[in-house]
């Protein structure tokens, strides 16, 4: 379904991603864990098409992405749900699920698949008319996580979703992500939580310094010496 192979993104003259090559399978849920600062987060922003690579190609459903716009990425199916959650925090939840559908024209299904996220994340269900700048860190990931999904996507981005958050609303989100996979869904995860993030993919990477130097099937990493190392605190 999805497949980056050699790009290289550049802040100015810093180099962040040096020719890095991975897939995505459809129906997989896949997940790349590292340090901060590795390149995790510039990975998902060249392939939403919020940076542009100056090498290398992304491919979505046999489709060239480096050379199209964000919107255009929405278009054809993938939604990202950013680092920091960055909803519309003047906007009521109702209508930040609804800016998440913006590209869409099917009324009815709009309001089915509102009905569908709100059972996802029922937290929300008493605060559609409140301000998203008024609900918790929590509340707020959950509102991004189900405004990235009210696009309908085809392979759904995933930047750091418990960052910040309880123990408690982790592993709600977490379970949300399970749900989601066993309904089909495709999934890029990036997690800080690589231990969480895992248990529930099929496979990983692992970016140091913008390089993929680690994959296989999230069983093998998970015992991986090296992985156990820099990633599990053991």
């Amino acid at each position: 379904m999805l497949e980056v192979t050699d790009i290289e993104v550049f802040y100015g003259n810093i180099q962040a991603l040096h020719g890095i090559s991975f897939k995505v399978k459809e129906g997989e849920t896949v997940t790349i864990i590292g340090s901060n600062g590795a390149g995790k987060s510039t990975t998902l922003l060249a392939i939403a098409g919020l940076l542009k690579p100056q090498k290398g190609e992304i491919k979505f459903l046999g489709n060239s992405l480096e050379k199209l716009s964000a919107y255009q990425t929405v278009n054809m199916g993938i939604s990202l749900c950013p680092e920091g959650r960055r909803i519309f925090t003047s906007l009521s939840v109702y209508e930040n699920l609804l800016m998440g559908a913006v590209q869409r024209r099917d009324k009815k299904a709009i309001k089915e698949d509102i009905d569908w996220v709100l059972s996802l994340f029922p937290d929300l269900k008493d605060r559609l008319e409140q301000q998203g700048g008024a609900l918790s860190g929590g509340q707020q990931q959950m509102l991004a996580i189900s405004r990235a999904l009210m696009s309908k996507p085809k392979l759904l981005i995933l930047d750091e979703p418990s960052l910040g958050l309880s123990p408690v609303l982790v592993k709600q989100i977490f379970e949300v992500i399970i749900m989601l996979k066993k309904l089909g869904t495709t999934v890029l995860l990036v997690e800080q939580n690589a231990r969480q993030a895992l248990e529930i993919a099929d496979r990983g990477y692992v970016i140091e310094t913008g390089l993929i130097t680690m994959e296989g099937p999230s069983s093998v990493l998970k015992n991986s010496d090296q992985v156990k190392s820099a990633y599990l605190g053991g």
